[in-house]
């Protein structure tokens, strides 16, 4: 009965370590995910401000000028579509590499 309960406790703190090393082990994962979370966020305001600007370049224009604002807008929302994309089939791709690995 004795090795039952020793065997238990055993267990029980084996968990616990493996637990916390865990947590800790996910902390940096934590820091970097905020991060890039945070660099993420900067360049789409700094892409929102850039296409707000090409927006107001379109409705200021006059003419045939015009259209050549209106081809810059759409190039711009193509381009930052295709970086969308890129940056998250490449971050899903990292995810699905990270979990083969553990």
């Amino acid at each position: 009965m004795r090795m039952l309960i020793f065997g238990g406790i055993a267990a029980l703190a084996l968990a616990a370590g493996v637990a916390g090393s865990q947590e800790t082990a996910a902390k940096p994962d934590m820091h970097a995910m905020m991060a890039g979370q945070h660099q993420m966020m900067m360049s789409m305001q700094a892409s929102d401000k850039k296409i707000d600007d090409l927006i107001a370049q379109l409705n200021a224009a006059k003419g045939n000028d015009r259209i050549d604002k209106l081809v810059a807008v759409v190039n711009e929302l193509v381009a930052e579509r295709k970086q969308m994309m890129t940056m998250m089939h490449g971050g899903m791709m990292d995810h699905m590499m990270q979990k083969r690995e553990k």
